[in-house]
């Protein structure tokens, strides 16, 4: 694979998770991806790595790739941050995506740290972390 094939192959995994997460219409036009619009008092950002590669031919080819995906569920208060992770886990708990010529797994849910005041933030904001992982191998 050449390193444009290694990109286009993280960004498919990443719309997907994208795609999945804004189909929750309670989160509609709350859902950034890094950047946020404006200052919203509640929202989701999502980020993700740039994938871990393995492999399981004998030509040791990376053919094999897991993507993690760490989403903040911000809110002016604990319960909006509770409220807007809650949303996220609901859409990804047993979300298996469809990429092209790629098997994919379910999302495996590896939870943050409790919900916490983001002092930095200002006005400050309450954040909920959880990290999401997507793995999938070729078909």
């Amino acid at each position: 694979m050449s390193p444009e094939e290694y990109r286009s192959l993280i960004e498919r995994h990443a719309t997907a998770v994208l795609e999945r997460i804004r189909e929750d219409d309670k989160l509609n036009g709350l859902v950034f991806e890094g950047d946020v619009d404006d200052d919203p008092d509640m929202y989701v950002n999502v980020f993700h790595d740039t994938g871990f590669y393995s492999s399981h031919e004998m030509t040791d080819l990376p053919v094999d790739v897991e993507v993690t995906f760490t989403i903040h569920s911000v809110g002016k208060d604990r319960w909006q941050a509770v409220w807007a992770s809650g949303r996220v886990t609901a859409q990804l708990l047993r979300f298996v995506p469809t990429i092209d010529r790629r098997r994919c797994w379910r999302v495996r849910h590896e939870p943050g740290p409790p919900v916490a005041k983001d002092i930095d933030a200002s006005p400050i904001r309450f954040l909920a972390i959880d990290r999401f992982i997507l793995r999938s191998t070729p078909k």
